[in-house]
């Protein structure tokens, strides 16, 4: 089902300005920096890891060129990376008002077909500030020419390209903070036609590569992370049509995209290449490390890198390959999960190079998070690789029993504080679009009271994001969204990574609160939804399952006063820390946390009204997220007890929790006893008293 009627985040095939600065004053600046056509030089294989250049000067040498818009206002340099590793620092300031800052380096090998790749290493964090372009230059040429010229100006360059605008979606303070990967057509001018283009924010200090190709008119972008180059983060395709562009250049830009002319340009590449063909040595989806030699990962499970509901009996197994004659040393691959070291519990073959691994599926717990490291290692000790993903063992049959409450972040309380008793079943359109329930049999088509059951910037509802309550201004979207745009695939196609039992049996995907923002002035309400649930008497932990494509974070509260009126008053539970997965389309669950980090005890019985708030940095979190779902799982607490404090603690089977207050009610013993409590996240007894021949233990949560 592909959905046309959204707005589209790029507006593809729109012009726009690549750099947003004054055409006139860059085309002034053109005229007197026309160069001679150059000896068109055939295409062949190049890479460069930039090690052997000590100046701008040595890199010129090697056969590159340096362009800008004024060579006094940029600078290259080659900062140490690594021991025996250099890479390729472009730096440039702008004049204010003016132009742009502006740093490329190109070769003069004409290609008509094209395969290059570039690691980013480091570029400016991405604020209103900060708004750069990360660019790889394809089939480059001179606008006035047609040619490949042996001194481009940037202002009078064309082309195509591939270009990770570190903040797409945040260029004045008033924007909220985004990137996006994208494929452009370059006409003279820096006047942009987007073609393809994927939301997505790169994790400051991380390495990324990028592969970007051309074979007649059909461009395809990749972007892998350094930290799982098992399968690509995202691949974009585009047919230019229009252009005609079909031969020249390849090379690589920096330049700032805010619209005052006020950032400078601070990126650092490394390890180029450009051919006819991509060089990669791995098995696609998989690349090769882009330092030669070095293993890496060439398959895993769980291949996904965002993982859910995995069954722990499988374990976790992997293949490793150098691709070259370097070996790997088996026994010094490292696996963490959650922080905690269990290599020595890995099953790995012997030294080569390639090896495959596996970690016995009795070390993983079942209905767990677990965020996962893996290390490997060449036998000289000098080469290595980090693979990391994350994943949970929770079942589909776990979230259906009685020890888990799903709250759907899209089945908020309507009409006034009213609420549906579990089981709530599912409703909704499905994906052959007929209507699946509704109209009070399930939350589908029912409408909330606003600042009662739910409170949003709008008074309105927004016709493109109204999938599940169409008269309510809470946004919603069937099957969330996966936030690429291009040849194939439309930015709001349904991206759900797993569809529960109860959803699927009714042909359904599942719905996502979608563009939360966070408004600005320290007086402003958050946004906030409502959630009416009867709880089987317990304390219970909490946490949220979501998409993001930038850090932010959220509140659980409970609401203390009527749930019915207005003006409620509540009680704030914990956080939700939520980080960047990059895209929309990576789910993950993350904890629901107190001030110091630890998971708080919910006490929680009967008729309870939870609150999602919508929090984080004001403006600059808008539209960050997708929420799924709220999981709350009941958790048993169990006291143990000793005559000695390191003496054998044993059950006390007469323990009585009381879920109102917080506390546990065990008979007094006839002499000293110490006391200690069992459960599935870290406890603390606040106080212990005594009353009515009882031992009271008032649990900190």
């Amino acid at each position: 089902m592909k959905i046309t009627d959204r707005p589209s985040s790029n507006q593809l095939q729109r012009r726009q300005p690549l750099l947003r600065s004054s055409a006139g004053s860059c085309c002034a600046l053109a005229a007197a920096a026309f160069g001679l056509l150059g000896s068109q030089v055939p295409a062949q294989a190049y890479s460069d890891n930039f090690n052997s250049y000590s100046s701008a000067a040595d890199m010129t040498a090697a056969g590159w060129i340096n362009s800008s818009l004024n060579p006094a206002l940029v600078t290259s340099s080659f900062p140490t990376v690594a021991p025996g590793n250099k890479a390729l620092r472009m730096q440039a300031n702008p004049v204010p008002e003016t132009y742009p800052a502006v740093n490329m380096w190109y070769r003069m090998a004409d290609y008509t077909n094209f395969c290059m790749a570039v690691d980013i290493l480091n570029w400016p964090a991405p604020t209103s500030t900060n708004n750069v372009a990360l660019i790889l230059f394809g089939h480059m040429t001179d606008g006035a020419s047609g040619g490949i010229v042996s001194d481009q100006n940037p202002a009078y360059a064309q082309g195509v390209i591939c270009n990770y605008d570190a903040n797409q979606a945040g260029g004045t303070p008033t924007d909220r903070i985004g990137g996006e990967l994208q494929i452009n057509i370059v006409y003279p001018g820096f006047t942009t036609v987007t073609m393809a283009a994927c939301e997505m924010t790169f994790v400051p200090g991380r390495p990324y590569r990028i592969i970007f190709s051309g074979t007649s008119a059909h461009y395809v972008a990749q972007a892998y992370d350094w930290n799982d180059l098992t399968t690509p983060l995202v691949t974009i395709q585009a047919d230019d049509t229009v252009s005609g562009y079909d031969h020249g250049a390849c090379g690589l830009l920096g330049a700032s995209r805010d619209g005052g002319n006020t950032t400078p340009v601070d990126i650092t590449f490394d390890n180029y290449y450009a051919d006819v063909t991509n060089p990669n040595l791995a098995t696609p989806p998989a690349l090769s490390h882009p330092i030669p030699g070095t293993p890496v990962l060439a398959t895993r499970s769980p291949s996904a890198r965002w993982k859910n509901f995995l069954n722990p009996a499988s374990g976790i197994s992997f293949t490793a390959n150098t691709y070259s004659a370097n070996v790997v040393n088996a026994s010094a691959t490292k696996l963490s999960l959650n922080g905690v070291d269990v290599s020595s519990h890995l099953v790995v073959s012997a030294n080569g190079t390639s090896i495959s691994g596996s970690l016995p599926g009795s070390l993983l717990d079942t209905n767990k998070l677990y965020s996962a490291e893996l290390v490997l290692t060449d036998v000289a000790g000098t080469q290595s690789s980090t693979n990391t993903f994350w994943f949970d063992t929770f079942s589909d049959a776990y979230l259906l029993s009685s020890s888990v409450k799903t709250i759907e972040s899209e089945e908020y309380n309507y009409a006034a504080g009213t609420y549906q008793p579990d089981p709530i079943v599912v409703s909704g359109i499905n994906t052959n679009g007929v209507q699946v329930n509704g109209f009070g049999v399930g939350y589908y088509d029912l409408v909330g009271t606003a600042g009662i059951d739910y409170s949003n910037h709008s008074a309105t509802a927004d016709s493109s994001f109204d999938d599940f309550r169409p008269q309510d201004a809470v946004r919603t979207l069937n099957g969330g969204a996966n936030g690429i745009e291009d040849a194939i695939s439309d930015v709001w196609l349904p991206a759900s990574d797993n569809i529960r039992s109860q959803h699927a049996a009714s042909n359904l995907l599942e719905y996502v609160v979608c563009r939360t923002e966070v408004p600005a002035g320290t007086n402003q309400t958050y946004e906030w939804m409502n959630y009416t649930r009867t709880f089987i008497p317990g304390f219970y932990v909490a946490y949220l399952r979501y998409s993001s494509w930038g850090a932010t974070s959220n509140e659980l509260h409970k609401v203390a006063s009527d749930p019915t009126q207005p003006a409620q008053t509540t009680t704030k539970l914990g956080t939700f820390h939520i980080p960047n997965n990059i895209r929309y389309a990576n789910y993950l669950y993350t904890p629901l946390v107190n001030n110091a980090g630890a998971q708080p005890l919910l006490n929680l019985t009967g008729a309870t009204t939870l609150r999602h708030v919508i929090t984080g940095t004001p403006i600059k979190d808008n539209r960050l997220i997708m929420l799924n779902y709220i999981m709350l799982v009941n958790t048993p607490v169990s006291v143990y007890s000793s005559a000695t404090v390191n003496g054998t603690y044993t059950l006390e089977a007469s323990a009585s929790p009381n879920y109102t207050n917080g506390t546990i009610t065990v008979p007094a013993p006839s002499g000293t006893r110490f006391y200690r409590l069992s459960a599935a996240v870290p406890l603390t007894i606040k106080s212990i008293s005594v009353s009515g021949g009882n031992v009271i233990l008032a649990l900190l949560h």
